[in-house]
């Protein structure tokens, strides 16, 4: 599975996000804030959004960038408690950004083939 990185957020925001009048600054703050709650994960826990963050998501939603489900768990007492997620819509992402779907075949390693050699090496 490839790893969303933040210049592919920054380009796909600027596909879809650009004609909103966001400019180029809003562009990438967005992208370093997305980045910064999904890290190297794919989904996260709604209730981890402030409600003026989860507005963010909502017109992120719009885009088709990010897309939400829902668990339902049985917790003590029979009681059920619903979790949302929000998940990047990866292949939407990585076409807008890199110009093709997701490669079916899974590659845990792809992002070692993606950095610079020189990240290898240790200056004393």
């Amino acid at each position: 599975m490839a790893v969303i990185k933040l210049e592919d957020l920054v380009i796909a925001f600027r596909k879809t996000l650009s004609e909103k009048d966001y400019s180029e600054e809003d562009i990438q703050q967005l992208a370093e804030f997305i980045i910064s709650l999904y890290g190297f994960d794919y989904a996260i826990v709604d209730n981890r959004l402030k409600p003026k963050d989860r507005n963010i998501f909502y017109k992120l939603e719009k885009a088709n960038l990010v897309y939400t489900k829902q668990e339902e768990v049985t917790i003590k007492k029979g009681k059920v408690w619903r979790l949302h997620y929000w998940f990047l819509n990866r292949p939407f992402i990585l076409k807008l950004s890199r110009g093709k779907e997701e490669p079916e075949e899974i590659d845990e390693f792809a992002i070692y083939g993606e950095m610079d050699e020189d990240i290898w090496s240790r200056e004393d």
